[in-house]
């Protein structure tokens, strides 16, 4: 593999505690995981996709359906999150590492395309749209290198830390280069949920993909999903209610430097091939 290649890696299982199997539930007549690997591959700046799974044998359907979409596996600890990627990354021989999780039905791939340009441009370490939440919860993005995520194994002390990756990150700016990408004003939506963490979740998602206008092979645009949104309040009320689980400002040691992501990547993305 050449030096700098970037590919996405999707951490995908079947053993969701508070929505059990909905890594293959369906929209539309494909998973959460399916619409997740198409939405991925989709975006200009990503070379793979890869499919981080685990060993055990209930996720034996992961890998099937992410071979069906065209994604490569890699099949690791069942516990332990953050193993995987780094087994995956020395394994598949990955450079430059896009996290994404396999529930975000409506990922974005000019978003990703962005904060991927962004990381290429700037030469950090660690480049996300979650360090601060100004996002819709459910369109995160992470870049950072295999060497950096090695690296951040040596300070981590935190359970978090195998749960979700890159918080040993975060809270290390001393050591760390990191940029934090925030959301242009229109989709500047911190509390709206795209993402599949409970039934409720499932039917909102279920009910965008119905309304809204979207190519076959991807999820609608996340600016139409917010002014929908924005539109039926009977949708957003429980999201606005909630607390979310985790957020990655939780671990970030303090102020980052910060940038407005350009709509130009959105420009980019529907340009390429006359799209």
């Amino acid at each position: 593999m050449s030096k700098g290649m970037v590919s996405g890696v999707i951490q995908a299982r079947m053993g969701a505690v508070r929505l059990p199997g909905k890594t293959l539930m369906e929209i539309e007549g494909k998973s959460l995981l399916a619409w997740t690997i198409l939405a991925t591959q989709a975006c200009p700046s990503v070379d793979r996709v890869v499919v981080a799974t685990t060993v055990s044998d209930k996720d034996d359907p992961v890998v099937r359906e992410s071979e069906r979409y065209g994604a490569e596996v890699f099949r690791g600890d069942e516990d332990d999150v953050r193993s995987r990627y780094l087994g995956a990354a020395e394994e598949l021989d990955l450079d430059i590492i896009v996290r994404v999780c396999a529930d975000r039905v409506v990922f974005s791939p000019w978003v990703c395309h962005g904060v991927v340009q962004e990381h290429l441009k700037s030469g950090m370490d660690y480049v996300s749209n979650m360090s601060r939440v100004t996002f819709p919860i459910g369109i995160d993005v992470e870049i950072f290198s295999r060497e950096t995520l090695l690296k951040s194994c040596e300070l981590d002390d935190l359970p978090v830390d195998h749960e979700h990756v890159t918080p040993a990150i975060r809270r290390h700016p001393e050591v760390f280069n990191c940029l934090s990408v925030v959301a242009p004003e229109v989709i500047r939506r911190p509390r709206y949920r795209v993402c599949v963490d409970t039934q409720e979740d499932l039917d909102v998602a279920r009910e965008l993909f119905a309304q809204l206008k979207h190519l076959p092979d991807q999820p609608p645009d996340i600016v139409d999903v917010v002014e929908f949104l924005d539109s039926r309040p009977d949708l957003t009320a429980y999201m606005l209610a909630a607390e979310q689980k985790y957020s990655g400002s939780t671990d970030t040691a303090e102020k980052l430097a910060t940038l407005e992501l350009p709509m130009t990547c959105r420009d980019e993305f529907y340009a390429q091939d006359g799209a």
